[in-house]
């Protein structure tokens, strides 16, 4: 067998595996059996060990460290059993990720998505500032990384580095505010799976005013955008794709209220069937090509599958350990104001941003803390703070995959996108969004 039919076989394997995953993750939420959640746990592992070779090597080095610290905490504080209970914790993810992937080909070859790409190639370049912050944020949170796509081929095969630079910039920082709301991203689910008791609708809805303070502070502060009509007529001319992006979140929401179930499961479970008809009723050929292109990327989970997976049982190895040690009374003993646990997540999570790190590490680790630790900070507002470091982490760490896959799309040095602005922006919006949650926590606990 030669190296391509190898690759090829890999590749298979990769896809039946996926496939796999997302079926019997999706059984799990209905049927709660020991059998079942052992042979998902056996998958995971097996696709994880099959995905591995095939990753980046950054995701390589941080899966080794997650690891390495996974094992050294839970041989020192004989905690071993709690890995089996992370990767069962960690079985949902794979078919979150695999419906992303369908909700993400549905967009791409729905009618709407073409209207939006013309709409922002006709924008003046008077009106990109405000057009491309708002523009990456609406249609980024539901293609995510896949909105670069849309937005590269605007600035033309000649443009200069400085031309692609600048809007990468724009862009990037619409990006960094999807996960203030949007169920759609790994820091919900992370947030979610750690504060269950949290109706989806209120972060989101917390979320989206805070994004909308976010957008004009971009648009009017740092990009100078300071005529609302212009504004507005960014937000008509993405009219095509806003009704599609709440019209998704919507169909989550609800279908969290109604049943109970969590964010992770409600998506899971709300999704496929919409998707797959609002392609087939296009034609049948859009439908197949939707289909196949599914197929194809969930066999490339792989990456995103190995580091949330390893994150999970990290973060439910470290919270067996906590009782033993002794963090969580040194924690008590400081006596943190909510203020100074709110600031601590938001801030925490900006400078690991700055360091390099993944926000998935610094995030899991918070979680575990602070939802451990007896406070007065409201749940929602843990959530929240969680989500707006996230978000902000994504716009100025090398380890996000905004800066890793924007930095290729518009051809461009990682680290010249790690600029002063944006910098200055993250630890701005954070602070803002601090005080805010601050406020409204003690509107809450009163």
């Amino acid at each position: 067998m030669n190296r391509k039919d190898f690759s090829i076989l890999i590749s298979r394997g990769s896809e039946a595996h996926a496939i796999s995953l997302w079926i019997l993750g999706t059984a799990s939420i209905f049927i709660d059996s020991t059998v079942l959640k052992t042979l998902v746990v056996g998958l995971i592992v097996s696709f994880t060990i099959i995905a591995f070779p095939r990753t980046r090597t950054s995701i390589k080095i941080l899966s080794i460290v997650i690891l390495l610290a996974t094992a050294w905490i839970a041989l020192f504080y004989e905690v071993e059993g709690a890995i089996i209970d992370g990767l069962e914790r960690a079985a949902i993810f794979p078919a979150f990720l695999a419906t992303l992937v369908l909700l993400r080909a549905t967009a791409d070859n729905r009618p709407e998505s073409q209207r939006a790409r013309e709409a922002f190639s006709s924008l003046p370049k008077t009106q990109r500032a405000g057009g491309i912050v708002t523009g990456a944020h609406f249609i980024g949170a539901i293609l995510q990384v896949g909105v670069f796509a849309v937005l590269a081929p605007i600035i033309g095969r000649g443009s200069t580095e400085t031309d692609r630079r600048g809007i990468f910039l724009i862009a990037a920082r619409g990006m960094a505010l999807v996960p203030f709301w949007s169920p759609f991203v790994v820091g919900m689910a992370i947030a979610s799976e750690y504060l269950p008791d949290v109706p989806l609708w209120q972060p989101v809805l917390l979320g989206l005013m805070l994004t909308v303070i976010g957008l004009l502070v971009s648009a009017v502060i740092m990009d100078g955008e300071r005529k609302p009509a212009i504004i507005w007529r960014t937000l008509l001319s993405l009219g095509p794709i806003i009704p599609g992006v709440f019209l998704t979140a919507a169909l989550v929401v609800v279908t969290s209220v109604l049943t109970g179930w969590s964010t992770l499961q409600s998506l899971v479970i709300s999704l496929p069937i919409p998707c797959l008809v609002s392609v087939f009723v296009i034609s049948a050929k859009t439908g197949k090509e939707v289909l196949s292109a599914s197929l194809r990327g969930v066999g490339r989970i792989g990456p995103e599958v190995t580091i949330m997976t390893c994150a999970i049982i990290l973060g439910t190895v470290f919270e067996a350990a906590m009782p033993q040690s002794g963090i969580l009374n040194w924690l008590q003993t400081l006596k943190l104001s909510p203020i100074s646990i709110i600031l601590s997540i938001i801030l925490g999570m900006i400078l690991a941003g700055l360091m390099g790190i993944h926000a998935i590490v610094p995030g899991t680790m918070l979680l575990v803390l602070f939802v451990n630790l007896p406070s007065e900070v409201a749940d929602l507002i843990l959530m929240q703070a969680l989500l707006v470091g996230w978000g902000l982490c994504t716009l100025i760490s090398l380890g996000s995959l905004t800066i890793i896959t924007g930095s290729v799309m518009f051809n461009l040095n990682p680290l010249s996108v790690i600029t002063g602005p944006n910098i200055a922006y993250a630890f701005g919006i954070g602070l803002f969004c601090a005080a805010v949650l601050a406020a409204l926590n003690i509107v809450l606990m009163s």
